[in-house]
């Protein structure tokens, strides 16, 4: 699993719950946990998202939208949309 996986979820969220970006907001939490091992294999572990959510932030794709330290309502920038689609598209 690598960081555009973790965006192809919060990109599949958008489209099952037929929102917009803005209004997506996903924590990696057990749920998530299961949902990736289930895409991507059993091996996904928390520390492994966390660190791909940490370069999808840094790379302005994911952005928090509390103080919380931990990666709670985390959200799809524009960027990280334009992202996605584009490695979309080009499958």
């Amino acid at each position: 699993m690598n960081e555009i996986n973790l965006l192809e979820i919060f990109y599949a969220s958008m489209l099952a719950l037929g929102e917009k970006r803005e209004n997506v907001f996903l924590s990696i939490d057990e749920d998530f946990l299961t949902r990736a091992k289930n895409l991507y294999g059993s091996n996904v572990t928390f520390e492994h998202l966390e660190k791909l959510a940490d370069i999808c932030i840094a790379n302005e794709w994911l952005e928090r939208t509390t103080a919380d330290p931990y990666y709670n309502y985390l959200s799809l920038t524009e960027a990280g949309l334009q992202v996605v689609l584009m490695y979309e598209y080009k499958k």
